[in-house]
This record gives C-alpha cells, sequence and structure tokens, in this order.
C-alpha cells in the first residue's frame, strides 16, 4: 500500500516525486516506457523561459517565474546542466514593436523587474548577436532566459526521489484505476498498486488517465515540433532568439545549447497520436524559411540531426493542475510551455497544497537534497582527468569520440538509480551518441556495455523500448540467424 502514486516520469512526474521525498509519503512513480522521461520531456527547447509570455492570471504565468527563479539552486543541488543565455524577442516591423511592447508591460505584470526585462535597439541587438536578421528593428531583452537539458533535469529529480526512498515501476502501463472505501487501485501490466493518493502526471495520456477516475471534464491534442540540430562548431547564436509570438505559440526559435550544439524550431502542428514523433518535410522546410527572419547566416549544411516531439495541448488552455472531484485523485495535465520552466514551483504546489493541505504527513529528516556528482569527462581539467583515471580506468578509455565520453561514464550512468537500461538512455545521461555521427562509431560499444553491466546476452539490448531489438544472431557460425 503506497501513500502517494505518481503516473508518469517526465519533468512533472519527476519534480513531483522529488517533493514527496521530502516527507514520510511512501510513494511509487510509475512509467509506461522502458525508460524514464521518453515523452514530451525527451524532446522541446531545453529553455527555462523568463515569464514574459504567459497571461496574466494564468497557472503558466504564476509557475513560470517562480520555477526560473528555482532552476539555479536546483541545478547546484542535483548537478544538472544550466546556463543562463538570456534571450531576445526580436521584432521586424512596427506592428512586431507594438507587440514586444505589449509583451514588456506583461512582463512586469506577471513579476519581472525592470532589470529581467528590457528593449533593445538595433544597434544595441547587433553589438551582442552580430548574426542577427538585419530586419529586426527591435528585440525584447530577457537576461534571465536560461538552458538546462531536459532529459537529465528530470532523471536527476526521480534519482534523487529514489535515493530518498521513492519507488519506480518502469514498463508499467496503466489499464484502469478503482477506487473502494478510499482506496485507489490501479491497475497495470505488471500488477495491480494500491494508494490513498494519485497524481495523474501523463503529459500527452493524462486525459486517458483522468477519464478512468472522474467524468472528462478536458482534452489534449498533440501538437508537433519538428527541430532541426546543428553541429557543436557553428557559431550561431549567443542568446535564445525568439519571433513575436503567435497563437500557435513562440515560433520557429534559435536556442543555443548547454553542450554547443543550436536547435532551430519547433513547428507548430495539431496531430493525431501516430503521427506526435514523425518528421515531415514540410515541417523541416518550414524552419528553414522562418528562422531566415530572425537569424542569418545559417549554415544548413551543418545539420547533424532532426526530430520531433509532441507538447500535450488542453483545451483548457492553462495548466490543469487541481485535485478532482474525486477525493485524493489529482490531475497535473496539460503541461506545455512553459511546463519545463514551472515544474520546479509547480510539484511544490502539488505536494503542499494539494496533497498536505488534506492530508497529514511528517517530514523526512534524512532526506538529502544533493544528487551524487556527476563526472562529465569533457567538463574537467586535465588535472582533475588524471586523478580520475587513477581511481577508475575506465574513465580513460573512450566510447563516444565526438562527445568525448568515457566507458567509466556510462557504466555510472547504468547503476545510478533510474539507470539507463538502453542505448538511447545511455546517450540521454551522458550524451555518448549525441555528437557529429549520431552513433555511428560508438553505438557498438555501448550495447556491449550494456550487456557486460545488466549482464544479458548483447541480443537482449534495447536500443530505446521493449520491441527495439539491436541485435538478433550472428552473421557467422551454425544454426545462427542473420542480423
Amino acid at each position: 500500500m503506497y501513500d502517494v502514486i505518481i503516473i508518469g516520469s517526465g519533468i512533472s512526474g519527476a519534480c513531483i516525486a522529488r517533493e514527496c521525498a521530502k516527507y514520510q509519503m511512501k510513494t511509487l512513480v510509475l512509467e509506461k516506457n522502458m525508460d524514464v522521461a521518453s515523452e514530451t520531456t525527451l524532446a522541446n527547447s531545453a529553455i527555462i523561459h523568463a515569464g514574459h509570455d504567459p497571461k496574466p492570471g494564468t497557472l503558466k504565468a504564476k509557475f513560470n517565474i517562480l520555477g526560473s527563479r528555482m532552476y539555479e539552486q536546483m541545478s547546484k543541488e542535483l548537478d544538472i546542466p544550466y546556463w543562463r543565455s538570456g534571450g531576445m524577442v526580436v521584432a521586424t516591423s512596427k506592428e512586431e514593436i507594438h507587440h514586444i511592447e505589449e509583451l514588456y508591460q506583461r512582463g512586469l505584470e506577471n513579476g519581472l523587474s525592470k532589470e529581467e526585462i528590457s528593449i533593445l535597439d538595433q544597434e544595441e541587438i547587433r553589438k551582442i548577436e552580430p548574426n542577427i536578421s538585419d530586419d529586426v528593428l527591435k528585440a525584447l531583452y530577457l537576461p534571465t532566459t536560461a538552458i538546462t537539458y531536459p532529459m537529465e533535469a528530470a532523471i536527476a529529480n526521480l534519482e534523487n526521489a529514489m535515493d530518498n526512498g521513492v519507488d519506480l515501476q518502469t514498463n508499467a502501463e496503466v489499464t484502469s484505476i478503482d477506487k473502494e472505501e478510499g482506496i485507489f487501485k490501479v491497475h497495470t501490466n505488471q500488477g495491480d498498486f494500491q494508494t490513498k493518493i494519485v497524481v495523474n502526471a501523463a503529459g500527452l495520456y493524462a486525459e486517458k488517465i483522468s477519464d478512468m477516475v472522474v467524468e472528462n471534464y478536458f482534452t489534449i491534442t498533440p501538437r508537433r515540433g519538428e527541430y532541426l540540430v546543428l553541429d557543436k562548431d557553428v557559431d550561431l547564436v549567443n542568446h535564445v532568439i525568439y519571433p513575436v509570438p503567435s497563437k500557435k505559440g513562440k515560433g520557429i526559435l534559435a536556442t543555443p545549447q548547454y553542450h554547443g550544439n543550436v536547435l532551430l524550431g519547433p513547428t507548430s502542428e495539431f496531430v493525431n497520436f501516430s503521427q506526435s514523433k514523425t518528421t515531415s518535410s514540410k515541417g523541416l522546410n518550414d524552419i528553414k524559411e522562418n528562422i531566415k527572419k530572425s537569424v542569418k547566416n545559417i549554415p544548413f549544411h551543418k545539420v547533424i540531426r532532426t526530430f520531433a516531439g509532441s507538447r500535450p495541448t488542453p483545451s483548457t488552455k492553462d495548466f490543469i493542475i487541481e485535485e478532482t472531484s474525486v477525493k485524493g485523485f489529482i490531475n497535473v495535465a496539460g503541461i506545455e510551455s512553459p511546463g519545463l520552466s514551472a515544474a520546479p514551483a509547480y510539484a511544490i504546489y502539488v505536494v503542499e497544497e494539494l496533497i498536505l493541505g488534506k492530508h497529514s504527513f511528517k517530514k523526512n529528516d534524512d532526506f538529502n537534497p544533493y544528487r551524487k556528482k556527476v563526472h562529465r569527462l569533457n567538463e574537467l581539467s586535465i588535472s582533475e582527468k588524471n586523478k580520475l583515471f587513477k581511481s577508475d580506468q575506465g574513465y580513460g578509455q573512450i566510447i563516444c569520440r565526438c562527445e568525448q565520453v568515457s566507458k567509466g561514464e556510462i557504466i555510472d550512468a547504468i547503476h545510478r538509480s533510474a539507470g539507463a537500461r538502453t542505448v538511447v538512455g545511455v546517450k540521454h545521461r551522458t550524451r555518448a551518441g549525441a555528437g557529429r555521427c549520431q552513433s555511428g562509431f560508438c553505438q557498438s560499444l555501448v550495447a556491449k556495455i550494456l550487456a557486460e553491466e545488466l549482464n544479458i546476452p548483447l541480443e537482449e539490448v534495447k536500443y530505446q523500448g521493449q520491441h527495439s531489438k539491436i541485435v538478433s544472431g550472428k552473421t557467422k557460425g551454425e544454426d545462427c540467424e542473420r542480423i
């Protein structure tokens, strides 16, 4: 019997799990995929937004600025990437200048100080962004805009939660939920689990989970965003460059990433679930055409990858964070942008207001907010590397040449709480395979390390999910299948 079951292990579920760990709550996170943070958190722009865009009075506005101000401390505690790059919303016409003036006032109303939001003219813009389009006239400057690494942010929160007593069950898809005599029975393909409280943080599937318990009162529609990834040797922009937003969202951005790449995108298109993770030639071409309005000198021949992800767009046009008419069943749904930015703040709200406001749990005096430090070889000095090599020779064996990821880092990622179980899981934790060759050289080596460390045959190593075999057998020898 659990006190709290959280459905979903993206940034929402992971942050809520960590907040639950601060109290004596027996907590379980259920994830339908083989790895955590494999849906919306996996594929987004990685931006911690300043808070200029949400409509005042909404939950988005309330939690955006609160959450963004928490990230720096959270990054110190959990050792996750965090870089305050700053951002600009650029205007290319008189109408758009009027729009950024409105956004300036909206930002102040949402709680930004005048040191955190201002308007720059052409000369000021070009001093700090040489590749800005010649058509740009003014820009809304947002110095508190930051960049993180979304998958690691979720993984780190969940890892810390588990180190403080939270349980995780992957490959556990919820099939139905019943409530009898004040207790929820959550039925999954891995068995049944009982709990007093259910937190629905299922992202794209939150509507489906909610409908299992309460009468439908909102809908979730996948809104696909496609991206181009530029090689990390491209020096294009220093800040997040936003166009003036439209009804579809924040538009096509140029976003520098913590690890050195630049993202171009996303598009914004409502699709069905089967299309939510696929790219299209039309979408990728739209990125190339629209980004030129904001940025020039783009080396499209340096694109090393394309990908798509979907945002769970709610019919309410705002986050849905509330206890439902069924006592103990809490929806955390419709978490689209700025969900990544807001997550640390609404996680506290869920636990302190929606759970502790109606249930009594003592504080966990043994809670440790710090995650075990991650050794990232490409960020260390020569002396630090030498010290690490002496303690573990695995850190002296480079597996991913593009990103300079060692065998020691991969082994560490496998054996942590919420550790990697797939090739893509290793990539998300270490960046092995995320570089210029996109795992062309290192994938086979990573697969072999997974087999060795998990003590499984190479044929059982998965690329990403349960049905993603990499190897089916040997190509030579008696009675062996071909790959």
